[in-house]
């Protein structure tokens, strides 16, 4: 196996340990968004996710709306890291050949 061959493969494994650290801190984040609503003059937040096909909506305390936007915002940027993490793999995987990745990868 030549430098950038052991390089390559070694940034594989690299992205596919981040990948699952990534993966089960999204599982423990809140997925939707918040959503305000007007009731009688006095407004309500409300998390809004989909479950299946139908669009559940789960109505949050005041003092917890901005916690809830920092974990949303996270899961969002974890996604986004996610994205980018699957398109190295598959540069990687299409420059060495999965076969090779396969021969010289505990996967």
């Amino acid at each position: 196996m030549t430098v950038m061959e052991e390089v390559l493969v070694e940034e594989y494994m690299r992205a596919l340990r981040i990948e699952r650290l990534v993966k089960s801190e999204i599982e423990g984040l809140p997925k939707g968004s918040i959503q305000k609503k007007k009731i009688k003059g006095k407004e309500y937040s409300y998390l809004q996710y989909r479950c299946g096909n139908a669009i559940k909506s789960q109505y949050i305390k005041a003092q917890e709306v901005h916690e809830l936007e920092i974990l949303i915002a996270k899961r969002k940027e974890h996604i986004s890291t996610l994205k980018q993490l699957q398109k190295t793999k598959a540069h990687i995987k299409k420059a060495l050949g999965k076969d090779f990745l396969h021969e010289h990868t505990a996967n």
